[in-house]
């Protein structure tokens, strides 16, 4: 059997911390359970709160939690790439 992982690493489940916690940042093993309408529709409505089914992972994550991990995924990417200086154009006239 294989491990089964979740879409959010614990870094992110620490961040997430700041956001309300009326429900559950993430319903997991969701296709054999109450939830798999998910499975079909890809998203559902669980104590006021929409969450995005993750086919991959089998689990739902509530949606404001999807947009803090979707941004602190972008900021991280932007900030391994390095910077690069743009490339000069040769002025005419001018020795190479």
């Amino acid at each position: 059997m294989t491990e089964r992982t979740s879409y959010l690493t614990a870094a992110e489940v620490r961040a997430a911390q700041v956001l309300h916690q009326r429900a559950p940042y993430a319903l997991t093993n969701v296709s054999c359970s109450f939830f798999n309408v998910a499975r079909h529709y890809g998203a559902l409505t669980f104590q006021g709160c929409s969450y995005t089914y993750m086919p991959e992972h089998d689990e739902c994550v509530r949606d404001d939690v999807l947009r803090l991990v979707t941004r602190m995924r972008r900021l991280k990417a932007k900030a391994a790439v390095p910077d690069h200086e743009q490339m000069a154009l040769p002025i005419e006239g001018e020795p190479t």
